[in-house]
């Protein structure tokens, strides 16, 4: 059996120098950012900063067509394959394949613009009644509070309690149908 040679290793003040360039100054704008948090939402859509630098463009595209970054990221991270072989190659042609339509400037919506009202509603949580949230303080229609409150008088107490009692039987007698 032969011995093994091993090469003599370069002490650091022998070493040539080749250090590795420092990485350059450039703005990222919000497409490259977006492309780069994708490895840290997801480990297997890692990218290094030039993979980020050659979707960029397709991103600021999505972007450029009024959509979200959340939008765009929840875009190209739904559905993806167990194993990703590679990470470039398939968000460039989602990029590419899911870009979203271009909308007609009267349908974009002018910055100074309200949102849309959103209308809640909201349940008791005794009885299951529903009702807007200002009616329902502590979570509790008005029946529901006056047969709560301990100032009730015994006579509403009993009503409350002789109705409640009715529309479980009701409820019992439904369930057998």
């Amino acid at each position: 059996m032969r011995p093994c040679q091993v090469r003599q290793q370069r002490t650091p003040d022998q070493a040539p120098d080749t250090a590795p360039a420092k990485p350059r100054a450039v703005e990222a704008g919000p497409a490259y950012l977006a492309l780069a948090r994708l490895g840290r939402n997801d480990h297997r859509l890692a990218l290094s900063a030039d993979d980020c630098t050659a979707l960029e463009a397709l991103a600021t595209e999505w972007l450029d067509r009024g959509v979200s970054v959340g939008y765009l990221t929840s875009a190209l991270t739904a559905g993806l394959p167990a194993q990703v072989d590679s990470p470039l190659g398939l968000l460039r042609r989602r990029l590419t394949d899911k870009m979203p339509p271009r909308l007609p400037a009267a349908e974009n919506p002018s910055p100074g613009s309200p949102a849309p009202t959103r209308r809640i509603l909201m349940e008791c949580t005794d009885c299951g009644r529903p009702g807007q949230p200002e009616a329902l303080p502590g979570g509790l229609c008005r029946p529901c509070r006056t047969a709560h409150r301990p100032d009730t008088p015994p006579a509403e107490a009993t009503e409350a309690a002789d109705v409640r009692a009715r529309m479980t039987n009701l409820r019992d007698l439904l369930k057998s149908v």
